[in-house]
């Protein structure tokens, strides 16, 4: 006969189990969803505020020539990162970017270029920065726009990470598969200790 104490070990870890299969299938999910929305072209705007108006960001790469991106930028190397001022009182400024490299103990202002477009006036509403990013990273794009006569000045700033959404993914479903193996380890150990005590007491018996 069992005793519920190890009844209650047993499916305690079954429960346990389960969850982290739970896990990894949702790890897995959201990367199928992602490669899915991909695949059909799925358009995602990210925008940020730029005082009293709205401008919005999208990027993309000749490696990945039917796919736009927002936040995360899949991989390394040339990228078009395009802006658009939704309104006409942009269109009357210069508008400055630079891109710098996130970091929450440095002052983005002070930080070194990743790239630079200088000031200058965007009369269609598009303005479109090249850079070839040569490693991944989180990276921070600050956008500066100046009226012509100096007197407004409006500041926006957008984060985004080049090359780190396979490795975020990927580590969770790593993540999640190693405490499953675990746990199954453990089980499988707790089963051979309960067969080696009742072999030995039906040994003394």
């Amino acid at each position: 006969m069992s005793k519920p104490g190890g009844d209650m070990f047993r499916i305690r870890l079954f429960f346990i189990l389960v969850a982290a299969i739970g896990s990894i299938a949702r790890a897995d999910a959201q990367a199928v969803r992602r490669d899915s929305a991909k695949a059909f072209q799925k358009v995602r705007e990210c925008s940020a505020q730029m005082g009293p108006d709205v401008i919005t960001f999208s990027f993309y790469q000749p490696t990945q020539s039917r796919s736009q991106f927002c936040e995360d930028i899949p991989e390394t190397g040339p990228t078009t990162m395009v802006i658009d001022t939704l309104q006409d009182e942009l269109r009357d400024m210069t508008v400055e970017i630079r891109i710098v490299e996130a970091d929450p103990k440095r002052d983005e202002d002070a930080a070194p270029n990743e790239a630079y477009l200088p000031p200058a006036q965007f009369r269609s509403g598009v303005i479109q920065l090249e850079h070839d990013f040569k490693r991944k990273g989180d990276f921070v794009a600050l956008v500066r726009a100046r009226s012509p006569d100096g007197r407004k000045e409006y500041n926006a700033r957008f984060a985004f990470s080049v090359g780190e959404e396979f490795l975020r993914d990927w580590t969770a479903v790593a993540i999640a598969t190693g405490v499953a193996l675990a746990l199954g380890a453990g089980w499988y150990a707790h089963s051979l200790r309960r067969k080696g005590s009742e072999k030995t007491k039906l040994g003394k018996a």
